[in-house]
């Protein structure tokens, strides 16, 4: 390949396989993956890595030396917060206040059974709480001065007591946050081998228990990114990479490695949105503005809604079900369904699957790596819709043995079944938890599934793709041409961005406080960008309000003019426009008419554009001729013969009818009777449910 070829590199680390995809400047792209290795995530990247150099045909250090940008999506934070394992916290909050985290928000799940209302677990031991004498009002008033003697000694007896990592997080400090900047002086210039989060640097935002689980999770995550950031940084540079490595962050876009440390809690799930990026920007050169994404990997099925081709963001979000954060990220809803997943019995005999995995080690019994649980994997070969020529590209043989035996033990034989027809029920469950899960993100929210296409990707999504789209009323799917890496693939889709919020509250009157506030955010995040280097031309920047009926619990955000003469009359507009914005997002009669309309906080985001690199359609061909490479017995959803094509070799225009097999080195789609498959100009592989009486507005 010639030297002056650059890449671009998306690398996504999930639970089971670490993915990677480049794009070259000429256009073309490539993809491959590895197990993911969760004792050195390092490692498992680099072998990645060197199976995507030897793919494109050159050494990893050559293939490193040409990148010209690298993005990483991870499970670290994501992960530290499911198992509970990060830094030993010490939290410093104003007297008084210190069963703050223990009282949490009182109903601890949705649950309706008492005996699984259980309180959260505690990250931070009780005996790590300090509470310090002071006291700001809601003004930002000193009411009680915080002496430097007694920030001392609040330090010094969680120093003592052995944290590794400081929370700091004062009432109403987002008000005047001088109380915590005493305290954060003192730890940065006496204690720097320290982590420290300061509530207000980090969401300066009223709503004390969210504000200070936010910052405590910052610090409970912290050295555990900071050491994985810095390895990967390092792992990268010394085989030859040149430029800095971005890191994706939950909410989309992506920031630099020092920022990551500064802010680890915002790249949670930051994979995930990785996939939901690269689907927006897929759906919007197929001329799709409202889709369902949809990413099954080794050990989840992860959902969302782009409607307008606008990615739905959560705010306030809850982690794991019990931790209430002020964060906002894509709305992404997992389920713990994927290759990985366990088939089961539970203890009154019913099948279950998930929401256990086998991970990568030992992963499913076909890979032959000693797992000796069946999994989704386990019933798909059994059921003949995989096959181990072709997968991974032949590199993996399949020990369809193994898991035929796994299935009958665990499954049939209690049942009185053989072990096809319990793989066929472990593949009928699947497709009825993830058909579930779409319902949820759909008509559970005020959505019609009819209206909307499906993007399918994820390495394990191929074979149920088309089943879960038929069984909720979705009439157009769109596998993407990396499908099994089009998380990695979806991080080079977006774009550095940097937000903030900040209280600034505002019923009427003077609005000199809240143009303070969006005007310093707006300066503070633009110079940050300018500091990575991007002109002006290539800076946008959004202003936003969150505004709310009195009374209320959640805010609706909303766009605020970025002028210059912002003032009271615009917020005025905002005000009296309220309640038809409102019966727009929930319906008409839902807004609380005559009720004063409040501003609780204001929110700045600035994007740094990147130049993106496309891929160059190929045109269609002409006489087209599709040939079958062979046929194979499959047991889904009975016993029947089947065409089976290989993916690399059906050429641009080509058309597949089902039912047949199409074999990709990464990935299987399974086609059912009564769905035509068509390749485009950029091998996407669009199907389209013939059987379907609904065309779908936004997918036609």
């Amino acid at each position: 390949m010639h030297s002056s070829v650059t890449f671009q590199i998306g690398c996504d680390i999930g639970g089971t396989f670490t993915d990677v995809a480049a794009l070259s400047s000429t256009g073309l792209s490539y993809a491959d993956k590895a197990d993911t290795t969760h004792d050195d995530l390092a490692a498992g990247l680099l072998a990645a890595l060197e199976n995507l150099a030897t793919r494109i045909g050159m050494p990893l250090p050559e293939l490193l030396g040409a990148t010209t940008r690298f993005v990483n999506g991870t499970t670290v934070v994501t992960n530290s917060v499911a198992e509970l394992r990060g830094a030993t916290v010490g939290l410093i909050t104003t007297q008084g206040f210190g069963d703050n985290l223990l009282i949490a928000r009182s109903a601890r799940n949705a649950h309706r059974d008492h005996h699984k209302q259980l309180s959260i677990p505690q990250i931070v031991a009780r005996e790590h709480v300090v509470e310090v004498t002071e006291r700001v009002d809601r003004k930002g008033r000193v009411i009680v001065a915080l002496s430097e003697a007694e920030a001392r000694r609040a330090i010094g007896t969680l120093v003592g007591a052995g944290v590794d990592s400081i929370a700091v997080s004062l009432l109403w400090s987002f008000a005047n946050s001088a109380h915590e900047e005493l305290l954060a002086s003192i730890v940065e210039a006496e204690y720097p081998e320290l982590f420290l989060s300061v509530s207000s640097r980090l969401h300066p935002v009223i709503r004390e228990y969210e504000r200070t689980m936010t910052t405590v999770l910052n610090s409970f995550t912290g050295i555990r990114v900071a050491e994985y950031t810095s390895r990967i940084e390092h792992e990268l540079a010394a085989r030859g990479l040149r430029v800095p490595v971005s890191f994706m962050q939950g909410f989309g876009g992506t920031l630099s490695a020092a920022e990551a440390r500064q802010r680890p809690i915002t790249l949670i799930d930051s994979g995930p949105a990785g996939g939901v990026m690269g689907a927006r920007a897929l759906a919007t050169r197929l001329g799709l503005s409202d889709i369902v994404t949809a990413d099954m990997g080794g050990t989840s099925f992860d959902v969302s809604v782009v409607r307008d081709a606008t990615p739905q963001v959560t705010r306030r979000v809850m982690l794991g079900e019990r931790f209430l954060t002020a964060l906002s990220k894509i709305d992404v809803m997992p389920i713990g369904t994927g290759g990985g997943s366990i088939a089961w019995l539970d203890t009154r005999g019913v099948p279950q699957v998930g929401p256990r995995s086998a991970g990568a080690e030992p992963g499913p019994i076909c890979y032959g790596k000693g797992g000796t649980r069946p999994t989704v994997t386990d019933a798909s070969a059994v059921l003949g819709l995989l096959d181990s020529k072709s997968f991974l590209d032949g590199r993996r043989a399949l020990d369809v043995d193994g898991a035929r035996e796994a299935l009958a033990r665990e499954i049939g034989e209690p049942l009185g079944i053989d072990a096809v027809r319990a793989a066929a029920d472990v593949h009928r469950m699947v497709i009825a938890d993830m058909g579930n899960a779409v319902r949820a993100v759909t008509v559970e929210r005020g959505h019609d599934p009819r209206r909307f296409a499906m993007v399918a990707f994820g390495g394990a999504l191929g074979l149920f793709a088309a089943d879960i789209a038929r069984a909720v009323g979705i009439g157009k799917v769109v596998i993407p041409a990396d499908a099994a890496v089009f998380s990695a693939r979806g991080l080079l889709a977006s774009d550095d961005v940097r937000t903030r919020a900040r209280s600034a509250m505002w019923q009427g009157g003077d609005a000199g406080a809240v143009v303070r506030a969006l005007r310093e955010l707006d300066d503070e995040l633009v110079a940050a960008l300018r500091a990575a280097g991007y002109p002006d031309d290539r800076i946008e920047v959004r202003w936003e309000g969150e505004f709310k009926f009195a009374g209320q619990q959640w805010e609706l955000r909303l766009p605020i003019p970025r002028r210059d003469d912002l003032g009271e009359a615009d917020l005025a507009a905002i005000q009296a426009g309220f309640p038809t914005r409102y019966e727009e997002e929930y319906g008409t009669g839902t807004a609380w008419v005559g009720s004063p309309v409040v501003l609780m906080s204001v929110r700045v985001t600035a994007t740094g554009r990147l130049e993106t690199i496309e891929t160059v359609p190929a045109e269609p061909e002409t006489d087209i001729q599709v040939t079958p490479i062979g046929r194979r017995r499959i047991h889904r959803p009975t016993g029947q013969e089947v065409d089976v094509h290989d993916a690399l070799r059906l050429p641009t225009g080509a058309r597949v009818s089902g039912p047949a097999l199409i074999e990709h080195p990464l990935t299987t789609i399974q086609l059912p009777a009564g769905w035509d498959l068509r390749v485009d100009g950029r091998r996407n592989y669009l199907l389209t449910d013939t059987q379907s009486t609904t065309t779908g507005e936004s997918a036609a």
